[in-house]
């Protein structure tokens, strides 16, 4: 039972480092996108320049003079603020869930009621930061194919045809389900816990 305290008492505060670094990368985030279409706001001359796209781990650069439509500028950057925005609050409140599951294991008590409850929480964050990243990767497809000319940008030399394909990513709807599975349990435990107690 020591060594799971300890480890409790170590997690926590891994997370309290996580919680204070989810904060301060979406604040970040925040404020970056948050300036870039203050510029394209401010300064529509500033699309003229030379064009940056990043699509998962490729990054194309354009060259100067090779711009982009006011309207996919800003509805790109809307996009990557609010789902910045969405991920970061979801994330922090991931990490107060698995605070509250942890606290009764540092004191000793892993079936305390409510744990379960807490389990359950976390896998609804789960479910929901999946779909926030299938939605903001559907729309950030649809605006790349629809509005920054890939044909005109990469359709030369040897390469005579541009396509994109949206894809599902499934990973955090598994985690979902591990979790509820693990909440069935911990619920079936504080059950038990309680049946003890009550007989004791």
């Amino acid at each position: 039972m020591k060594d799971l305290k300890r480890s409790a008492r170590t997690l926590n505060w891994i997370l309290n480092a996580c919680f204070w670094l989810l904060i301060i990368r979406g604040l970040f985030a925040a404020g970056f996108h948050g300036s870039v279409l203050y510029k394209f706001f401010t300064d529509p001359a500033s699309l003229s320049g030379k064009m940056g796209l990043t699509i998962d781990y490729l990054t194309l650069d354009a060259a100067n003079g090779f711009g982009i439509s006011r309207d996919a500028a800003i509805s790109m950057k809307l996009v990557q603020l609010v789902s910045a925005v969405i991920i970061t609050v979801i994330s922090c409140q991931c990490v107060r869930d698995l605070k509250h599951i942890l606290l009764p294991i540092e004191l000793g008590q892993p079936f305390r009621q409510g744990i379960g409850g807490h389990i359950q929480k976390l896998a609804w964050h789960c479910f929901y930061l999946g779909w926030m990243e299938n939605i903001a990767m559907l729309f950030s497809v649809i605006l790349i194919e629809n509005h920054y000319g890939l044909q005109t940008l990469l359709a030369t030399g040897p390469i005579t045809d541009v396509s994109t394909h949206p894809e599902f990513r499934p990973a955090w709807f598994f985690v979902t389900a591990v979790l509820a599975i693990l909440a069935m349990v911990f619920r079936h435990g504080e059950q038990l816990q309680t049946l003890a107690d009550e007989t004791l």
